[in-house]
């Protein structure tokens, strides 16, 4: 397990972009990021970082920028995200650290971007999984009997005026229809 009390924030500079991260073992980390730059088979490889230093002949700085004793990494991840935030460092391919509302408004905007491609794969799903779906309703709704009429009941008991709103209205409608038919 990793001694977080020397746990360091560090600054990967090239000519043209910054990177911010975070190790209990600077030197180790260094090697690994060395390592990543031109092995093919690292699944880091095609990182933005690595990339970047390619593009610029490897030509790169790694230096601590805080020395920064914690407890978890939670609490290292959440001062590397302030620290990456703070010097606008535009090599990380995302934050290393996200709030709930961080995550709650990443779905939001995802879903934004991908609506049209997320509602015709859902209907697809269900397209090809019609007899699967129907079988799984059934299953819920004989296992949760008692439970689903409760709740419908409550529902009812909350929404008696638009019921009795509905019914009224319905009933109209009918009587409308009714005298149209007779007035022809």
């Amino acid at each position: 397990m990793p001694d977080y009390s020397k746990c360091v924030i560090y600054t990967i500079k090239t000519p043209n972009g910054l990177y911010v991260g975070s190790t209990c073992n600077f030197v180790n980390r260094k090697h690994n990021h060395k390592y990543a730059i031109h092995n093919e088979n690292a699944h880091t490889y095609n990182f933005k970082l690595y990339k970047n230093i390619r593009e610029n002949n490897d030509e790169w700085d790694m230096k601590p920028y805080n020395v920064f004793p914690c407890e978890n990494k939670m609490q290292m991840n959440i001062e590397e995200e302030r620290v990456r935030r703070e010097l606008n460092a535009d090599l990380n391919m995302s934050s290393c650290y996200n709030t709930e509302q961080d995550i709650v408004e990443n779905k939001k905007q995802y879903y934004q971007d991908n609506k049209d491609k997320i509602l015709e794969h859902q209907k697809q799903y269900h397209k090809d999984n019609r007899e699967k779906i129907l079988e799984r309703q059934k299953q819920y709704e004989k296992k949760n009997k008692e439970q689903i009429s409760e709740r419908k009941k409550q529902y009812y008991q909350d929404n008696k005026e638009k019921y009795s709103e509905y019914r009224k209205k319905k009933k109209e409608e009918k009587q409308q229809n009714i005298n149209m038919e007779l007035a022809d």
